[in-house]
This record gives structure tokens, C-alpha cells and sequence, in this order.
């Protein structure tokens, strides 16, 4: 099965995923990287892939996919949908049949995102993502004509302070993501998927 070049895999310190359940919009996945080299006193993060749906199962099943191609270092989220959580378990008792783990599945786990437990998050962290994507000062990278970054357009100032968790998955995926990598400074190098012991077919 196809998996993430180890060329495109060692370009990056870090590769984090992150997922937004489904809300008022689409739930979001996303997956990003932070290069290894520094720029502007940090280190450039980088779109990768992305995937939305209005239906949770589907969500988690595909993030399912985007772990095992892009074998994220961790994965960022809400850990108290009552859903997500059920497909989660489901999707991980097959993935120990002896099949997946031989094609080098492995148990899908989700970290929460401390910015789930701030008080009008959005108005903090949608400013800190604008100025990550400033020209001038650019250190978020996102893809043209992908979702996500249409996205980023379509709230207003005016709009932050009401702005709740599952009005933009798409967004609230990117911050959690972007700032669990910015927190997680000091980790040790990138364990790649080139090291891990799977049967390819």
C-alpha cells in the first residue's frame, strides 16, 4: 500500500494531524509539517493534505488513512465527542487483526487540544494564524486552491468575538495543529515511517 516518500518524510521535524468534528460546517482533518530549517527565528509549517465531511464516521475513517500514509507524531483534537470516540474504537479493533498490523496499521489516538478550554478561542487564535500567513513575515504555508485556505477568508473581524467551536472545523483544525506544534519546541527528531517494521504491498 502506498505510503509517504521517505524523500518528502525527511523534509520535516515534525508532522502533526489534527481533526475538528462536524458542527455548524463540515468536520475538518488536516495534516501539516514543520520544516527543518529555521526562517524568521522559527520553523515554517507546511499544508499537506486535507479532508472534510459533514459525516463523523467518514472522518475518522479517513483520518485513518491520512495516519497511515503520513504516520502524523501525534494527532490533535476534541477527545470528548461521544461519536468520533465510538468510530475511533471501532476503526482501531480492526486495525489489530493480524492483516492491518502486518500492513502497518496502528491505533488511532487523539490528543486534546488545550485551546478547546480557552473562552472565546477563536478571537486569540485566528489573529496569530493571519499573522503566521502575513506575506511579508510568512511562516504557515497553505496550498492554493485547497479548502482550507479558502477558509481563512471568510471571517470578518467583526465576527471573532461570537465565533464558537464547530462554526469553522476547518480553521479550528489548523490551530490546533499549528499551535501544538509552535508548544512542542524541544521534541527529539522525527521517528519516519522509513524505520517502522511494516509488509508492503
Amino acid at each position: 500500500m502506498e505510503r509517504f516518500s521517505r524523500e518528502e518524510d525527511k523534509k520535516y521535524r515534525k508532522i502533526y494531524g489534527a481533526v475538528a468534528w462536524p458542527g455548524k460546517r463540515p468536520g475538518f482533518a488536516v495534516v501539516v509539517g514543520q520544516n527543518k530549517e529555521l526562517h524568521l527565528g522559527g520553523h515554517d509549517i507546511v499544508f499537506l493534505d486535507e479532508f472534510e465531511s459533514g459525516d463523523t464516521k467518514a472522518l475518522v475513517r479517513v483520518c485513518g488513512g491520512l495516519d497511515y500514509f503520513y504516520r502524523p507524531d501525534i494527532w490533535i483534537g476534541d477527545t470528548k465527542n461521544d461519536a468520533a470516540d465510538k468510530f475511533i474504537r471501532e476503526m482501531n479493533i480492526e486495525n489489530k487483526s493480524f492483516e492491518r498490523r502486518m500492513e502497518g496499521q496502528r491505533s488511532f489516538k487523539i490528543r486534546r487540544s488545550p485551546l478547546l478550554d480557552m473562552k472565546n478561542a477563536f478571537a486569540y487564535f485566528f489573529p496569530v494564524l493571519k499573522e503566521l500567513l502575513n506575506p511579508d513575515r510568512r511562516r504557515l504555508f497553505l496550498k492554493e486552491g485547497s479548502k482550507l485556505k479558502a477558509y481563512m477568508y471568510q471571517p470578518q473581524e467583526s465576527d471573532l468575538p461570537a465565533i464558537q467551536f464547530g462554526d469553522y472545523p476547518s480553521i479550528e483544525s489548523l490551530a490546533f495543529a499549528v499551535f501544538e506544534m509552535n508548544q512542542q519546541r524541544d521534541s527529539g527528531p522525527r521517528q519516519t515511517h522509513a524505520i517502522n517494521q511494516y509488509k508492503q504491498f
